[in-house]
């Protein structure tokens, strides 16, 4: 719930990283819980994954091996150092973790301890320093987990403690790197109640941690050889790295980190060791004189060994950075809370003053090179009594080599496994390369229809654009035939007025029309009669003169008569119309 607050169900690689960091554990085996459980490599932790991962988590608090394995074996729960994570953190002290070392390793270890001939159950550094550089792993390693090992801080480990030492100098081996705390898992049984004080599991007092010594230590046994060489060079006892933290020292703190910084780009061979060459543009930068610079290198070179460590670069920086800001010249010599604090442990030759006659020119190093030789032949010495000694060793380590034959077997299932996974691995990606090869052709071949799709939508876009300047003509028309239209429909108007006025004329016309034609009926009609009136006044006439040219003098009365009957029709037929009748 507090890695998947939205409730996906799946658990990403960052929010993962950051959860399981709070336990503590290395990177290393981290990665290892991660593809363990994440076997498919999906690249996020379903809720079964993310179970698989606290459990693994849980063994490697618990000591156990990180492995599939180990999921059914009953161990605590896993606990993180953020108390709002779902871990027992509250849980009380006495559910203490496991030790990690676990009791086949434990075995093996107390033979080892046994053969190096404790005193009182308690082995020097001295003893104890031939098995642990026989590891070759580098010194400064070595002084942490002489530092992490010695729980009690006197000066020795015991039977547990040296169990410890081994357990993280085999872890170290195995590239998993040595914590700078020690983990309450690996923490003693019967040392937690001093080392906790009652505090809750996970939860250790911070133990200084000593400055990584140069890798060349070992080698560089100061004459006087009062001490072994173990103490004498930045040694894995605790002795003096406890005081480079618990005595002042003239080096201010705020400045060594600035100082150490400087050192490790100076050292260009990463030998542990600045030479003249190296840091003699750094010196000179200053603007100092080379006298002075070359009274400042041999108070710092304390073992006139014409090179300077770590701390004595600091101490020389330090003299350098008081005149330039300051104005403060150097001592003439060393006090006490001048001498570097991984050194005063062993007495220091008091370095010579300005008149020595060494010029600090950065190249003219041969009066060293005699020193050198000199140190190289009890280094010589040295290295003889560690090959006695480890070959002494090495006569004690019989019980351990069917133990490390075991170890061997077991490595060569797991590189059997290995091999597997990586011929599985490679069929995968044998797998993707396929995948991948189809993928790009039919990439090919979206690409291909994409430039066919871009092609047509030019077309189109081409064709759009000639339907559009279509399309501004036709409108151009339009709006002429609209205009047309509108004057077509003004005329129409006015025709309409026209039409309307011609129809009431007409019909006006139509009516006079009409009685012009009644009028004419009328007057045919009476053109008829009088056709008829004329036919018959014609016979009469007629007949008046055929009565009238027929006799010559006939019957007056007939012709009386026919007057008569003439003036009737007369007055008859035609009313007012007089026909004048010539005789």
């Amino acid at each position: 719930r507090q890695v998947d607050p939205g409730n996906t169900g799946r658990v990403g690689p960052t929010e993962a990283a950051l959860f399981l960091k709070k336990s503590g554990l290395p990177d290393v085996t981290l990665g290892k819980i991660w593809d363990l459980a994440d076997p498919d490599g999906k690249g996020f932790l379903d809720k079964r994954g993310f179970y698989v991962a606290l459990r693994l988590v849980a063994c490697a608090q618990s000591g156990q091996d990180v492995s599939l394995s180990s999921l059914n074996l009953t161990i605590p729960p896993p606990k993180f150092k953020d108390t709002s994570s779902p871990s027992l953190s509250t849980s009380s002290v006495s559910s203490e973790p496991h030790w990690a070392v676990r009791p086949e390793e434990k075995g093996k270890f107390d033979g080892i301890f046994e053969s190096l001939a404790p005193v009182s159950g308690l082995l020097s550094g001295d003893k104890v320093k031939p098995v642990l550089t026989n590891s070759k792993l580098p010194l400064d390693v070595l002084g942490k987990v002489w530092d992490l090992s010695d729980i009690d801080k006197d000066g020795h480990l015991d039977r547990d403690e040296f169990a410890v030492a081994m357990h993280l100098v085999y872890r170290a081996l195995e590239k998993e790197p040595v914590p700078s705390v020690l983990p309450s898992s690996l923490i003693p049984p019967n040392k937690r109640k001093k080392s906790l004080v009652g505090s809750l599991p996970g939860m250790v007092p911070m133990l200084p941690a000593s400055p990584p010594p140069p890798k060349d230590s070992l080698r560089s046994t100061p004459s006087h050889g009062s001490m072994n060489s173990l103490n004498s060079a930045g040694s894995l006892s605790p002795k003096h790295s406890l005081k480079s933290h618990s005595v002042n020292w003239v080096v201010p703190v705020t400045d060594r980190g600035r100082y150490d910084d400087i050192f490790l780009k100076t050292d260009l061979d990463v030998d542990g060791f600045v030479s003249g060459m190296e840091v003699k543009d750094i010196f000179m930068h200053s603007g100092l004189p080379q006298n002075l610079l070359a009274h400042i290198w041999a108070l710092a070179d304390t073992r006139q060994m014409g090179k300077l460590t770590r701390e004595q670069f600091a101490l020389a920086m330090h003299f350098i950075q008081q005149k330039v800001s300051k104005g403060m010249d150097p001592p003439q010599a060393l006090t006490p809370d001048m001498i570097p604090p991984s050194e005063r442990g062993t007495p220091v030759p008091l370095s010579s003053s300005v008149g020595s006659g060494s010029e600090f020119t950065g190249i003219k190093e041969l009066d060293d090179i005699s020193q050198e030789i000199a140190q190289l032949q009890r280094e010589k010495y040295t290295l003889e009594q560690d090959i006695r000694e480890t070959e002494e060793a090495i006569r004690h380590k019989s019980s351990e080599v069917q133990e490390m034959q075991n170890d061997l077997d077991r490595e060569t299932c797991s590189l059997q496994e290995l091999e597997a996974q990586k011929q599985e691995a490679q069929e995968r990606l044998e797998e993707m390369d396929q995948q991948k090869a189809k993928l790009e052709d039919m990439l090919n071949d979206v690409r291909i229809k994409c430039n066919e799709e871009s092609q047509m939508i030019s077309s189109l876009q081409n064709q759009i654009h000639s339907q559009e300047t279509d399309l501004h003509s036709q409108e151009e028309e339009l709006s002429r035939a609209k205009a047309d239209l509108n004057q077509l429909q003004l005329e129409e108007s006015q025709l309409e007025q026209s039409l309307t006025a011609g129809k009431f004329q007409l019909e006006t016309i139509i009516k006079s029309l009409k009685a012009t034609q009644d009028e004419i009926n009328q007057a045919r009609s009476k053109l008829s009669q009088i056709q008829d009136s004329q036919q018959e006044m014609t016979k009469s006439i007629e007949q008046y003169n055929s009565n009238l040219n027929g006799t010559h003098g006939g019957n007056m009365t007939n012709l009386a008569d026919m007057s008569e009957g003439f003036h009737d029709r007369e007055n008859g037929g035609f009313g007012a119309m007089h026909v004048e009748v010539y005789i």
